[in-house]
């Protein structure tokens, strides 16, 4: 083996661990969001509001998981590259389901 072992390497020794107060305040923070969920629930906002307010609430403890816990907060450009694609298909999924279930059926006649 060569003198420059892999374990050797700043690269390795790096770990982008966050301080368990850190983990505290954003798991404080989605049982915060968890309660404004099911508090929203009995709001009647009409049908478009509460589907916002639903989304952004759930969109929020997303992000917060995905940066917190999955460890995109501290990831390199890569990680944030794939974590970006995700995304992007996740859009991508929803927008093709919501087209397709969106359209009208479209009643053809019996026979050719």
């Amino acid at each position: 083996m060569s003198s420059h072992d892999s374990h050797d390497t700043p690269a390795a020794t790096h770990h982008n661990v966050l301080p368990i107060p850190v983990y505290l305040a954003v798991y404080v923070a989605l049982l915060v969001l968890m309660g404004l969920t099911i508090a929203a629930s009995y709001v009647s906002l009409g049908d478009t509001g509460n589907l916002v307010l639903a989304l952004v609430i759930a969109v929020t403890k997303a992000v917060l998981v995905v940066l917190f816990f999955m460890g995109v907060k501290n990831g390199t450009k890569l990680t944030w590259l794939w974590a970006s694609i995700g995304f992007i298909w996740f859009l991508l999924l929803f927008g093709t389901l919501g087209d397709y279930v969106t359209r009208q059926w479209i009643h053809l006649p019996q026979g050719w």
